[in-house]
């Protein structure tokens, strides 16, 4: 009976114990709970730029140039060989940009989970949920050098003779409508007029001499 007794009070003893260990655990679990969401997860993008050699890179070619993620948010040089890398980027999509002076890049989209999957894609800003996968890290390639100014436009043959005043003149010389009452005037006072002139015509007559 003593022993029964003994045993109960070591189990009643534990139930404290084991209650303020499952307290401890749950504050444990919350604050890292609130520490993940005021602290979320940060990832990093990386890629590469090219240049092809028919564009006539200059020798120091990345030396102007930075990348801009989600409109200037986020930025970074470009190192030496082209390759740049972001840090410190939370989960979400954003476009990211390559500026430059001297040439255009096309901007991509990249998407990041929250498990740190990225993918790159391409920027449709018509149709976002046409999905064209880029590969990872991304690699962007000048397009063709920056066009500041526009090419005057220069004196053409063809722009004479496809002018739409010219060739309305050509297809219709006529333009003005005939007045239809001088039409029907004109039509039924010559047939008046001829017939009068055949009602006064002088007849032939004979003399007769005595």
């Amino acid at each position: 009976m003593v022993k029964m007794t003994l045993y109960f009070l070591q189990i009643m003893a534990c139930f404290p114990l084991f209650y303020l260990t499952c307290a401890f655990e749950s504050k444990l679990q919350n604050k890292e709970n609130v520490d993940a969401q005021d602290n979320p997860a940060l990832f990093s993008v990386e890629g590469k730029l090219t240049v092809r050699p028919e564009l006539q890179p200059k020798p120091n070619v990345f030396a102007d140039i930075y990348i801009s993620l989600d409109y200037g948010r986020y930025s970074g040089f470009v190192r030496s060989d082209g390759t740049f890398k972001l840090t410190d980027i939370p989960t979400g999509s954003y476009i990211i940009e390559a500026i430059s002076v001297d040439y255009s890049f096309e901007p991509l989209r990249i998407d990041i989970t929250n498990k740190g999957k990225i993918r790159a894609r391409k920027l449709n800003l018509l149709q976002p949920n046409v999905v064209v996968t880029m590969p990872y890290p991304v690699k962007m390639t000048a397009l063709h050098p920056t066009q500041y100014f526009r090419k005057r436009e220069e004196w053409r043959v063809t722009d004479v003779l496809m002018n739409p005043m010219d060739m309305q003149n050509l297809q219709l010389p006529k333009m003005d409508m005939p007045d239809m009452a001088d039409m029907l005037a004109n039509m039924f006072g010559s047939s008046s007029k001829k017939g009068a002139r055949k009602a006064i015509a002088p007849q032939n007559t004979k003399r007769t001499t005595r």
